[in-house]
């Protein structure tokens, strides 16, 4: 649930980010709160910055100081547990659990409200059951997580976040490896926990039709910039994603949501490669 204190939420402050690698930032000046209680969309073309910028808010980036603020204290403040009991992380592939079953790497996502050493206890296993259940995995409790397809290991880092009971998830393309049957069951599931809950979700997706119908705030960056923000009825505009995405769309209405077509991409002229 939302805590109604004025300093809660995700509080980004002019965050720029150059790896010493790098000839351009990959973030510039990057300034926004992401209040609680919604479902934000964070879009953008490939290499737009994205999943950098989610990747500070769990300190796997160093920020500057003050850069990022969860619910009013700097990111850096935070050990590891005491974040991790804020927010979920539902990244676009993991590898780190071949060694487990579907059930023990859902119940890694209690590992912060444990003791060192502390097993699973009765609610540990319940939680994570219920999770589970939730994204219709629980006849593959018992599987190798590595025998999964990816659409199942994704359904299985999802339950994990869920299984976390955190105020905040932040997913990075969760369904990229889903069906469609079971991208809308997704996304329905995290819709419904933000409106009877009070969950908080950030997620980056390439689908507007999907954004179109399931958040109701929107980000959208742009080589590492900030090109429009707020209700995803004011980011979504022809004009505003031709100029990000360099691709027309036509937008229909239809029973009150608006539904996005790109339009023909231009063939690159291929002469001058040609006649060298």
């Amino acid at each position: 649930m939302t805590s109604g204190n004025k300093n809660s939420g995700i509080e980004v402050r002019d965050l720029s980010y150059q790896p010493g690698s790098a000839k351009h930032p990959i973030l510039s000046d990057i300034t926004y709160s992401f209040a609680e209680g919604h479902m934000t969309a964070l879009l953008g073309p490939n290499g737009s910055g994205k999943t950098t910028l989610l990747r500070h808010f769990l300190s796997q980036i160093k920020c500057p100081e003050g850069a990022v603020l969860i619910d009013g204290k700097d990111t850096l403040d935070y050990a590891p547990k005491e974040r991790s009991r804020k927010i979920a992380w539902v990244p676009q592939s993991s590898s780190g659990e071949s060694a487990f079953t579907v059930e023990e790497v859902v119940l890694m996502a209690r590992y912060p409200f444990k003791n060192t050493w502390e097993g699973d206890s009765e609610e540990d296993i319940r939680i994570a059951r219920d999770a589970m259940q939730t994204v219709g995995i629980l006849d593959l409790k018992n599987r190798n997580f590595t025998s999964l397809s990816g659409g199942e290991r994704q359904r299985a880092l999802i339950a994990r976040a869920l299984a976390q009971t955190t105020p905040w998830i932040l997913l990075d393309e969760p369904t990229s490896n889903l069906d469609i049957k079971h991208q809308i069951g997704i996304l329905e599931v995290l819709k419904k926990r933000v409106q009877e809950e009070g969950l908080s979700v950030i997620v980056v997706m390439h689908d507007f039709n999907m954004v179109e119908r399931f958040c109701d705030r929107a980000i959208l960056l742009k080589n590492g910039e900030v090109a429009a923000k707020g209700l995803v009825r004011e980011v979504l505009t022809p004009e505003l994603l031709l100029s990000v995405y360099e691709v027309g769309f036509d937008i229909i209405e239809k029973e009150g949501r608006r539904v996005f077509f790109p339009k023909n991409v231009a063939e690159p002229d291929m002469t001058e490669a040609t006649e060298k």
